[in-house]
Formats: structure tokens, sequence, C-alpha cells
């Protein structure tokens, strides 16, 4: 294995890279596991140069795919003399060619994203479902690229190919997490979060906030070749989600939309007068806090992921809810593998 970038052994071993790897991976068994996964698609999936996965074009791998008559000028290596002696008629086998895949993860760092205390922080397991995926993918032999979007400095790592890129990719969202966990966060029990608000009633007060679709077309290009895009956002969007999905669609990828939400987020434990700030545009509001109202809030949290899903499925992307408070390793086997973005492979 590459010593750098692998998953195993002395790979592991580099002080630098170590530092970056424990940001991420606390528990690095994970990795073990990832590397024999591989990052799901579509059964023909058309990329750039050879990989291990079957494409729609018909090549030089050796899993055979059907065959065809002879024409003059084809190959006769690739006559298939067993056919021409029970049939007397010449056919010619042909093969899937095997390419790579490339998978676009868009990670929101925007700063709503820094909230769910250590343990369910939804920054951290943004990132570290960007690293399980892009390690999976380089695994495998496919390529990774990652772009930040919603922050103040959107980033971006290109394309990275191969197992040897894994500190690159490593280093680049640990670097992220470190910047945004800078950010100020609030907890339950000091100030509610303001992406508690982002899907109550202080959501309405707001000013026209950015868009997901502005922020991520900030973040840079639009992937130019097919392949598989996650989306990895908590969805404290105002606007831009719909059309987010529809153009990476018509960039021809195939869309999975990951919406993290943490505990605190889901049902809140909080009562009594409390001034909600909004984290994404610095507004406050002030509001008396009892449990008919805790409960309507939890009826729209609920609604918005069911919309969010109806949405996905009805643009032909697929939705999965992420709870930030589960463990990344069963994440990746109970949610991740069993939702199909991930397989495993011997």
């Amino acid at each position: 294995m590459n010593g750098q970038g692998s998953g195993s052994g002395s790979g592991f071993q580099h002080s630098a890279f170590s530092g970056a790897l424990a940001k991420l991976f606390p528990d690095s068994s994970l990795l073990h596991r990832l590397e024999r996964m591989k990052v799901a698609a579509g059964s023909r999936v058309k990329g750039s140069m050879a990989g291990k996965r079957r494409s729609s074009t018909l090549g030089g791998s050796q899993e055979f795919a059907d065959y065809r008559p002879y024409a003059p000028g084809d190959d006769i290596r690739r006559l298939d003399w067993n056919v021409y002696g029970r049939t007397g008629r010449a056919y010619m086998r042909q093969y899937w060619d095997e390419q790579e895949l490339t998978l676009h993860v868009y990670v929101d760092v925007s700063p709503s994203m820094n909230f769910g205390g250590e343990q369910a922080n939804k920054l951290r397991c943004a990132l570290q479902l960007a690293a399980s995926g892009g390690y999976a993918a380089l695994s495998g032999e496919d390529r990774v690229a990652v772009k930040l979007f919603g922050g103040t400095a959107p980033a971006e790592l290109p394309s990275l190919r191969g197992r040897g890129s894994t500190a690159r990719l490593f280093h680049f969202l640990a670097a992220a997490l470190e910047r945004g966990m800078e950010q100020p966060s609030f907890q339950q029990g000091e100030e509610l979060k303001p992406s508690m608000t982002g899907l109550g009633r202080a959501m309405e007060q707001q000013a026209a906030a950015l868009s997901m679709r502005e922020a991520i077309q900030q973040a840079g290009q639009l992937p130019h070749r097919t392949g598989v895009t996650w989306v990895v956002s908590d969805a404290m969007y105002e606007a831009g989600i719909e059309e987010t999905l529809l153009s990476l669609l018509a960039a021809r990828q195939q869309v999975v939309f990951l919406h993290l939400l943490s505990p605190e987020e889901l049902n809140p434990a909080l009562t009594g007068e409390l001034n909600l700030l909004d984290s994404e545009l610095g507004t406050g509001k002030e509001v008396a806090l009892g449990s008919r109202l805790l409960e309507q809030y939890c009826v729209t949290v609920n609604d918005y992921c069911s919309h969010l899903k109806k949405l996905c499925a009805e643009r032909g992307a697929l939705y999965i809810f992420i709870d930030t408070s589960k463990p990344m390793e069963q994440t990746v086997q109970h949610t991740l593998l069993r939702a199909g973005v991930l397989h495993s492979h011997s």
C-alpha cells in the first residue's frame, strides 16, 4: 500500500497525517471497513480513465458484455471460435469498458452547521461523511473532489485519485473542521442556536438570505462529467434547494442529498423566555417557549424533512436523513450502506 495514503499499517504513522486523521476519525477502525466499500452508482457510468467500474462504453476490459456479428476489419483475436464451431457463424466478443467514477462532495460550512455540541456537531459529521465517501472512492480507484459552500471563504479540493491522495483529502477536511469550529456556537442552556429558527417562525422574519444555489455557485463550477454528487447540508436555506438539485441533475449527476440535523434541533429541551439568534444573519427574536410552541416546532421540523424527501424523489435525487448524534461507523454501516450509496465489495 502507498505509505502516506494507505488505510492501514505505516500509512497512519506520519505525525501530520495522524493529526488530520484523529480529527476526522478518532476511531480509525472505520477506515479498514471503508477500504472494502465502493461508492455506488448506476450499473453503467461513463467515466474518464480505466478503473474498476463498468461503463456504458464497450471497451477492453475482461468483463464480458455481449456478442455481435463479425465485420471486415474486426480484430480476429476477439472472435469466439467456440460459437463459430457450433454455429458456423463468426461472432465477436464484446466487453464492458472499466472506467473510474468521480464522487463530487459539496459540504455546507455555513454558520448554522456549527451546532450540536461536541458529540453531535453537524459540521464535524458533514466533514466525516465527506471523508468516508472520499476514502471509499480513493480505495476503489475512483476519484473524489470536494467543495465547501456557504462559508465566508468557499474552498475547493480538485479531483484526487488513488489511495496515495488520502493525506491531501484528510488535511483539507480537517483544516475545514478546525476553521469551522473556531466560529461561535451556542448550545442549549445558553441561547437557542439560530439554526433552530431556520425551521421555525423566526425564519419568516428574516431578510432574504443567500440561497443554496448561489452558495454552491460561489464554490466553483458544476461537474463536467457524469458522476455521483453528495450534497451534505442541514438545509437551512430559504431558497435554492430545488434549483441546486435541478442544476446538478442537468450536469448528469446522480444526486444524493444528505440532510443533517442534531437531536437538539429535532426535539429541543428548552422552555421559558428565550432570545433566538440567527447565526446566518445575526438577527434575533424574543419568544416565550412553552410546550405548545415546542410541539408546533417539532411538527414543522418533521414536515420540512418530509418536504425535502418528497422534493428529492420528484426530481430524481436520493434523500437521506442523518442524525448527527449517531457514531459515524453506525451511520456508514446502517444508513449509507442500507440506502445503497455505498456498497461492500470483496
